[in-house]
């Protein structure tokens, strides 16, 4: 159980939060490019970072040159423990430097409030503050009970090796957190700051690819037959699918939140070779799912319409549907003793009670849920400069200074109430 703490030792360790050393944190980390499968100088300049604050910090490969930078701040003894995860792979890569400030791995302040950068948004902005938190404690010469983990993880954005897109950059959902969960990183509670808007979000959809392959026949279009087109002949589950995905989505709503779905690729045929029919034509879906619904489940769902078309569409027979992504949704309750923690910390340190929320993105909280290790997302970006929460594209990634220093406050509130402090 977390402990009460004196509200005079959290703001000990509130005064001593170094804006400066913040700003300076997210810049130097966004300079490191990291996207997935190329993680190993954010993994090694983590690390670095990590033993400059006294926690005694290992890197964990994971293979190719990717690695988990793990860092340890070892308590006195007689408290809990609480890990904080970040990923440190990017959304994007540098190749999408030319769309503007948010999307390059170089950090850029502007007008003193917002830090532009590829990963100030999701999530190196996150790993800064966790570090900034811990920092705090330090200077302010209190000791703590238990332990704080500070697990920087490869390979968490959202992809997957299918067919020929095979490789490391490929290798997603997951990896990092998996291994190091089963390795050495573990804590009785884990913050994971993805970009929530300062919300706390104790539950988040799953999701499963499928892979529906339509059969054609490979021929020279002088013999062809347009009835045998395999592109043509999977606009008929392309219509069904359609018209399923709004009466899904309402039928698996969850909290006010609909899971969604998106047709997300076409393949199909060689443009290189005009004068061949395609032998078969693949529809690629990522289909979100409400926590307590299993991949098997959509798996079903979606098989069962298929073999309905076939009997009515005889060109559809030896249709098939595959899984080549699954990852359960997760959730914990409202009144974990976790959530309540981080619920008082807020309130008490910003004045009013955070707002909660569902939602449809994937985390690697799921995996922590799992292995046994209660985890809330909740973290400082998500507000676009503009106005309003979420994510723009048009802005690209970007983070508020005051919204980090402010969710500081929270984390020291957090660590001195979960892992208790020794005279």
């Amino acid at each position: 159980m977390p402990n009460k703490v004196n509200p005079d030792l959290v703001q000990k360790a509130v005064d001593q939060i170094n804006r400066e050393r913040l700003v300076d944190l997210v810049v130097q980390l966004v300079n490191v490019p990291s996207p997935t499968g190329y993680e190993g100088d954010m993994a090694r300049a983590l690390h670095e970072v990590l033993q400059g604050a006294n926690f005694r910090s290992t890197l964990q490969p994971i293979g190719d040159d990717r690695y988990n930078a793990i860092g340890l701040f070892e308590g006195q003894g007689g408290g809990q423990s609480l890990m904080f995860n970040g990923h440190l792979d990017t959304s994007f890569g540098p190749e999408q430097a030319h769309r503007g400030l948010g999307y390059r791995c170089e950090g850029t302040v502007v007008d003193d409030e917002w830090i532009y950068g590829m990963g100030t948004f999701n999530m190196k902005s996150a790993l800064a503050t966790y570090i900034v938190a811990t920092e705090s404690i330090q200077a302010a010469g209190i000791k703590l009970g238990g332990d704080v983990v500070i697990a920087g993880v490869a390979g968490e954005i959202e992809k997957a090796p299918v067919n020929d897109f095979d490789g490391r950059q490929y290798q997603g959902y997951g990896p990092g957190t998996k291994y190091a969960i089963t390795h050495g990183a573990v804590a009785d509670y884990c913050i994971l700051g993805e970009p929530t808007n300062m919300m706390v979000i104790p539950r988040h959809c799953g999701t499963t690819w499928l892979k529906i392959t339509v059969p054609g026949m490979l021929i020279h279009t002088a013999w062809s037959e347009h009835e045998k087109n395999a592109i043509s002949n999977s606009n008929v589950i392309l219509k069904t699918l359609n018209d399923w995905i709004p009466e899904y989505m309402k039928r698996n709503e969850f909290g006010g939140t609909q899971p969604k779905v998106n047709i997300a690729a076409i393949e199909g045929g060689w443009p290189w070779r005009g004068a061949r029919t395609p032998d078969n034509c693949c529809i690629y879906m990522d289909v979100r799912t409400p926590p307590d619904v299993l991949p098997m489940d959509v798996l079903r769902e979606v098989r069962g319409m298929i073999r309905e078309l076939v009997k009515e569409h005889a060109f559809l027979e030896g249709t098939t549907v595959d899984i080549y992504v699954s990852a359960p949704g997760t959730s914990i309750p409202d009144d974990h003793e976790l959530v309540k923690t981080i619920v008082e910390a807020h309130t008490q340190q910003l004045g009013e009670a955070p707002e909660f929320g569902n939602e449809i993105w994937y985390s690697d909280a799921a995996h922590m849920n799992r292995y046994g290790i209660p985890t809330v997302n909740y973290g400082s970006a998500g507000r676009i400069r503009s106005g309003g929460g979420g994510f723009s594209t048009l802005q690209g990634e970007a983070v508020h200074i005051g919204d980090m220093l402010d969710i500081i406050k929270v984390y020291i509130q957090c660590i001195l109430s979960i892992c208790g402090t020794v005279d």
